[in-house]
């Protein structure tokens, strides 16, 4: 059963018209290619779950090429989550045929591809963090063969947020549903002066009231997204094992970033 309609299958009925609503604008087409950057306002907040969520549910959804791209450390890589469980590294070789290419098959050739259709390219390795200028040497220009590219750069404070901007048309800012990780949240997107959605993560299960208020009121749209216990298993979760609540916390969180999404590099299909 598909993410939407295990959604509905267990919705009240007053609920039905949002989640058509919400699968709508997940998939409605964008006239130029865009790039999603996500980033952590601290490690641990469940930035690659969230990047990992997000790619899968637009490449399951949307009818053009979604790319996941890997620029954070960490063993579990939003192309794990993603279900990318092979190797989907790149070489200096590898870069140069892909900036040259001139069609969308050049491009994707030789691209790990998740069961959903979600293009993969892991820019990390064994050397410690990913160096900033690595999503340009490694994609450049030919990132506009691809509908959406939603990157994972990991934490990042204002200082280093530099890389994730220039690479990105809209950013998903991933933060603890905690007062304080909210606001450095906050503070965060509104710096990069890009269009911005914040999900926020409900580690410790909380459900606080005071954060369903400021999803209502925020100038910046923010999504609770619950922290979901299949994420610990030691394989990828797929959409179909994660609860109803994470579902439509993705599908909201996937509909504000397309409507955010904007003009990126033109696309060549």
């Amino acid at each position: 059963m598909g993410v939407v309609a295990r959604v509905l299958a267990s919705a009240l009925p007053d609920r039905v018209a949002e989640f058509t609503a919400l699968d709508a604008q997940v998939r409605a087409p964008l006239a130029l290619s865009s790039r999603i950057g996500v980033v952590g306002v601290s490690a641990g907040a469940g930035c690659s779950t969230v990047a990992g969520m997000l790619a899968s549910t637009l490449a399951a959804r949307r009818e053009h090429r979604v790319l996941a791209v890997n620029a954070s450390a960490g063993n579990r890589s939003l192309l794990w989550h993603a279900g990318c469980t092979v190797a989907a590294g790149t070489t200096v070789e590898k870069d140069a045929t892909r900036r040259a290419a001139r069609s969308g098959e050049e491009v994707t050739a030789g691209l790990v591809r998740t069961p959903v259709g979600l293009h993969c390219l892991d820019l990390a390795d064994d050397a410690g963090p990913v160096p900033d200028g690595r999503w340009w040497r490694a994609l450049g220009p030919a990132g506009r063969f691809f509908d959406l590219v939603v990157t994972d750069w990991g934490a990042r404070s204002g200082a280093d947020v530099g890389a994730a901007v220039s690479a990105s048309s809209v950013l998903c800012v991933v933060a603890e549903a905690e007062r304080a990780a909210l606001q450095h949240a906050v503070d965060l997107a509104t710096a990069t002066r890009l269009p911005a959605v914040i999900a926020a993560v409900d580690l410790r299960g909380a459900r606080p009231r005071w954060l369903r208020e400021l999803a209502a009121h925020s100038r910046i749209p923010v999504v609770p997204v619950p922290h979901d216990p299949s994420h610990g298993a030691p394989r990828p979760v797929s959409s179909a094992r994660l609860s109803a609540a994470t579902s439509l916390a993705t599908l909201r969180l996937s509909a504000l970033l397309v409507a955010a999404a904007g003009p990126g590099l033109e696309m060549a299909r």
